[in-house]
């Protein structure tokens, strides 16, 4: 699991190890300094844990407002990231952004032309009550337009693991 590498012959069982290895990881990332977790100073990982972000959330109040922010898929730690930048490779040039017609645009699909991955985006001024986790799994339809599209997911949802060669 923390490697992202998800066996098919395991896939049933996957989504209960995720969710204690979420509990577990989230108390982690709560006192950093009790646990001895360095901060990681690398791009496109969480700076606690090390893992993949699950979506990335705009926010729409306070001192965030506009502001994106990257959200862990393991420990649930959000970290500031550029708006308008891949979170997979980094790069500005060619990003584009998708929806579902008829919906609210609370969720679009941040995608990548030069990597070919893709991460969704949330906006909170669309709907405050937005969980990036839940929200993700809420929106799989999303998922679907932009795999047609050929884009893959940059970061994994660990409480939807695919059977079959998914993740293989």
């Amino acid at each position: 699991m923390l490697r992202t590498e998800y066996p098919a012959d395991a896939a049933a069982c996957l989504p209960l190890v995720a969710a204690a290895l979420q509990v577990y990881w989230t108390h982690m990332a709560a006192a950093p300094e009790l646990a001895g977790l360095p901060k990681l100073d690398v791009g496109g990982v969480c700076p606690c844990c090390g893992s993949l972000p699950v979506a990335s959330v705009i926010r729409s109040a306070g001192d965030a407002e506009g502001l994106r922010y990257l959200h862990c898929s393991m420990c649930n730690t959000e970290w500031n990231m550029v708006r308008v930048q891949c979170p997979a490779c980094e790069r500005t040039e060619r990003v584009s952004y998708r929806h579902i017609d008829g919906s609210s645009g609370a969720a679009r699909a941040e995608c990548c032309e030069d990597c070919g991955g893709y991460l969704k985006l949330f906006h909170q001024d669309k709907d405050p009550l937005l969980d990036p986790v839940a929200d993700d799994l809420a929106t799989l339809a999303l998922d679907v337009l932009v795999d047609e599209a050929g884009f893959a997911r940059a970061g994994p949802n660990p409480l939807f693991i695919p059977g079959g060669d998914a993740g293989a």
